[in-house]
């Protein structure tokens, strides 16, 4: 089947970890058959918007491990400048090159990731060429946006109410995309996953070998942005906390980039711990499963998830893990079996979760044999691919 895949989130030669769960997909559904070709439009603004800079180096088209790419230009201007209307300028910037490409190479499918704007985009260029559009719900579109304004959420409701096919990547996020709007079709759940080839078991001490990590104790491990979103800052009170509870202190690896790192870093100072915590910045996608398989347990201290992949990903590696009970985590990290789960915001009781999955060593191997029973079981990018093309091959039919 010809898939023509839409996301605005995809690595291009400025940043290649951008939407890399969207490539791992896209490999997934090219290793089972599929012909798969993507369209990533890429921000452009007029100068003197300096954001927006690096995005001029990214080429018109590129091939990213066998995958061809297309980077047409959208316009993307600050959220208040622009607001709603970058659905608006979204579809400005794909009817053009989706026609070209289609009229070359008639794709069956259109497969947008994200409600808004990606798929309410690809919905009026879909019916145009009379090609069905699938539609991936993550979390933002069907959350975020609903709650920033009422334009936000008819904007939203729109889209869950033109496009064809809609997928969640957890049932919380299905039960707010069915909140947002009346779906053409019952929507469907597809969790994401991980890719079984870079994330598996590993040697502990390898691992902390080879990223120079000291092998003198208990390793806490977290992969993710140093954003407001994902609770970073209430891990490092937890540290505290624990602080004052183990000797010695665990040790906290932090890999990511974001705009806490200086004030998490100025608290570490302030706590007294920061010759135990270490934040090793961005990190190459592959290198994440020895960062994972480094730590004694892996922490995902987020206010708000749809289905975390780094989750996916932690669990096939065999790590367990101490996350909050948010949106779609409860359905990965399931408390007592692949994790404990604390409430979010909560530090002490973060701390409490993992002091007990640190120093309970059955706990701990008992929670990581399961993890890694139950990633290979359910959440792969290859079981990803072969229900996103049962979707596919219902559409087309």
């Amino acid at each position: 089947m010809k898939v023509l895949m839409l996301s605005h989130m995809y690595p291009s030669p400025v940043n290649p970890t951008a939407g890399i769960f969207v490539h791992e997909q896209v490999r997934a559904l090219k290793a089972l058959g599929h012909d798969v070709r993507v369209v990533s439009p890429t921000g452009w603004a007029p100068p003197g918007l300096s954001h927006w800079a690096s995005h001029r180096e990214v080429p018109g088209t590129d091939v990213v491990d066998d995958v061809r790419v297309l980077y047409p230009k959208k316009l993307s201007l600050p959220r208040a400048m622009l607001g709603t209307a970058n659905a608006h300028a979204m579809l400005a910037a794909i009817r053009g090159p989706l026609r070209r490409v289609h009229a070359r190479w008639p794709f069956d499918v259109i497969h947008a990731q994200m409600l808004v704007p990606d798929g309410w985009a690809a919905a009026r260029v879909g019916r145009e060429l009379g090609v069905p559009v699938l539609a991936t719900a993550h979390r933002a579109d069907v959350i975020d946006l609903v709650a920033r304004s009422p334009r936000f959420a008819a904007q939203v409701r729109q889209a869950v109410e033109s496009i064809d096919q809609i997928a969640t990547v957890s049932r919380a996020i299905r039960a707010s995309t069915e909140q947002a709007g009346t779906p053409v079709r019952p929507v469907e759940v597809i969790a994401n996953g991980a890719d079984t080839t870079v994330f598996f078991p590993r040697d502990r001490g390898e691992a902390r070998a080879r990223l120079g990590i000291p092998d003198d104790g208990l390793v806490i491990s977290y992969v993710g942005k140093l954003v407001p979103r994902k609770g970073v800052d209430v891990l490092i009170e937890a540290m505290g906390i624990l602080d004052r509870r183990m000797t010695p202190l665990p040790r906290l690896v932090a890999a990511g980039i974001g705009e806490l790192r200086a004030s998490l870093e100025a608290r570490t100072r302030e706590l007294g711990i920061t010759g135990r915590v270490t934040f090793v910045g961005k990190v190459p996608h592959d290198d994440v499963a020895w960062y994972m398989a480094a730590g004694d347990v892996f922490v995902l201290p987020s206010y708000s998830e749809g289905l975390p992949t780094v989750a996916c990903e932690s669990l096939n590696c065999g790590v367990p893990m101490v996350a909050t009970a948010v949106d779609g985590t409860p359905e990965i990290v399931r408390h007592e079996e692949t994790g404990l789960l604390v409430p979010a915001g909560d530090a002490q009781a973060l701390a409490d979760a993992l002091e007990r999955i640190l120093t309970d060593h059955a706990l701990r191997a008992r929670l990581a044999a399961t993890a890694y029973d139950v990633g290979v079981a359910e959440f792969t990018w290859a079981a990803n691919a072969r229900r996103t093309a049962s979707l596919y091959e219902a559409l087309v039919a």
